[in-house]
């Protein structure tokens, strides 16, 4: 991922990317393509690199509901990167430098375990809302079940993800709503 190479590229960052120098050749991964990015990157910037951080903020819960990882860095990707950034505390600019990307592969890499997602117990259906909702959004998101935003509504996104884990199970009755069973079956997921 090109992402991955950038990472690689930073370890010994010294404030920029250096354009000059010959992308190292890495055999388990492709090669950086030509165009290097200068960083920090930040509103207006597009490309690949782009649609990989969008993509990992996605991945690590921070959604991008209206745009997704389209490759362009508009207002939706910066909020997201604030969030990231204050969540993580640090300096919060809205802006992917070598910090942000550090921690974002930092997040990503972590080791998961059911305890990092609490799973709600009772009933959670179409058209209820609350931390509990997110709970559940958050950990279907781990499990690559994407509900969409992590935005605590449980909505037609949600019901559908629910639909979608829960027709993977014969035990499950695939009815899109979330019960004692489905987050059995959700937690034994997680601890893999």
């Amino acid at each position: 991922m090109f992402i991955d190479d950038v990472v690689d590229e930073l370890r010994d960052f010294s404030g920029e990317v250096d354009e000059d120098s010959p992308p190292r050749p890495t055999p388990s991964r492709p090669q950086r393509p030509s165009a290097s990015s200068r960083l920090p990157i930040g509103d207006g910037d597009s490309g690949s690199f782009v649609r990989d951080v969008q993509q990992q903020l996605i991945d690590a819960g921070y959604g991008l509901p209206r745009y997704g990882a389209d490759g362009i860095f508009g207002e939706e990707t910066e909020n997201a990167v604030m969030r990231f950034q204050r969540n993580y505390n640090l300096a919060v600019d809205g802006l992917v430098g070598p910090m942000t990307i550090s921690k974002l592969q930092q997040v990503l890499q972590q080791k998961v375990s059911a305890p990092d997602f609490p799973l709600p117990n009772g009933i959670l259906r179409r058209g209820d809302q609350g931390n509990a909702v997110k709970q559940v959004q958050r950990a279907l998101n781990q499990i690559n079940f994407k509900p969409g935003a992590i935005d605590g509504i449980y909505g037609p996104n949600t019901e559908d993800a629910v639909r979608r884990f829960q027709s993977m199970y014969a035990a499950l009755a695939d009815d899109g709503i979330y019960g004692p069973n489905t987050r059995r079956y959700i937690r034994m997921e997680l601890d893999e």
